[in-house]
């Protein structure tokens, strides 16, 4: 199939095959193959994202660009009429690889991915600047926690937002509630310690070069999240997403998958110290928090949500331990 402006996706990239494609009412993601072996990754906006999608500016680039990892760079994006486009050299995603059956060599070089995000993010964060990280990005916070907070004072939003907030208010109660929305404002709040983050990692913006690629590193898409914030703040984000798997997989009673407690520890062995594992604990219960409410809103109401709110609240009592500990 020849990409073009059909499906809601942009013009310009004639004589690319389109490979893959997906989409939420928050993101739409198309994948291409051009004629050189790359990969071009589009990222547009979903019909209900309630802020537009937007790359960094120049100064955030260049500050993104400098880090490196052995095995790994960072991809920003070229901005698109309406999206925005990466380069990468694989067609698959670490999460579309969570779901594959893998031969060994392909699970050891999702392990390997994983790692050197792991460095990269370490290398990020302990970059110097001359300028504070709120001052580079535009930004006082990660967005992810700071949609998460608007939703959980207004309880508005398409599709199943309303009714989800409901359920978790509910069982949230009134303690852990203003608990989890207070973290949301102290990661809105400025520190000195505060860093360049990333400001979202997760499985699907770590792409895995294909095999037969072997001198090809990973990518890791990154540019639309930046944001001042705690170190701890992106390792915990990442952990989450593990969690979150584990939880689900627990609760449904399906065969554990190694690989999410593998691939966790990969991360931490590349990270290295988190510096502060309550900050951590807690950005990996703020991540599951807005996944569930990006689902309600985004693609609407699902059975399985009730598996988080079911799980949540023990997850906020602990402050998200289990997610650095590897348990579910």
């Amino acid at each position: 199939m020849t990409a073009g402006p059909s499906a809601g996706f942009p013009a310009g990239l004639t004589g690319a095959r389109l490979v893959d494609s997906f989409a939420t009412g928050y993101q739409r993601t198309a994948v291409h193959r051009p004629a050189d072996g790359s990969y071009l990754w589009v990222r547009s906006a979903g019909a209900d994202r309630p802020v537009p999608l937007t790359g960094p500016g120049a100064r955030a680039r260049r500050r993104v660009a400098a880090p490196r990892a052995e095995g790994i760079r960072v991809a920003l994006p070229d901005e698109l009429p309406g999206a925005l486009l990466y380069t990468a050299y694989g067609a698959e995603s670490a999460a579309k690889l969570l779901w594959t059956e893998l031969p060994p060599a392909r699970r050891d070089r999702l392990t390997a991915a994983l790692h050197a995000t792991g460095r990269l993010l370490r290398t990020l964060h302990d970059a110097s600047s001359d300028a504070p990280p709120a001052e580079i990005t535009g930004r006082t916070g990660p967005p992810g926690p700071a949609r998460l907070a608007a939703w959980m004072d207004t309880g508005t939003g398409p599709r199943a937002a309303a009714r989800l907030h409901g359920v978790l208010r509910e069982r949230f109660g009134p303690s852990r509630w203003a608990a989890v929305r207070s973290w949301c404002a102290e990661l809105a709040e400025r520190a000195p310690g505060d860093v360049l983050l990333h400001g979202a990692p997760s499985t699907g913006s770590v792409i895995v070069a294909d095999e037969g690629l072997e001198s090809a590193d990973a990518v890791l898409l990154a540019g639309e999240d930046l944001a001042p914030g705690p170190a701890a703040f992106d390792a915990g984000w990442l952990l989450g997403e593990f969690l979150e798997l584990r939880m689900t997989d627990t609760r449904k009673g399906a065969r554990p998958r190694p690989l999410l407690t593998d691939l966790p520890a990969a991360f931490l062995d590349g990270y290295g110290d988190v510096g502060d594992p309550v900050a951590a604990g807690r950005a990996a219960v703020l991540r599951i928090v807005t996944h569930a409410h990006d689902f309600a809103a985004y693609m609407g109401w699902h059975p399985e949500l009730g598996l988080y709110a079911d799980a949540l609240p023990a997850y906020v009592d602990s402050e998200g331990t289990a997610a650095l500990n590897g348990t579910s």
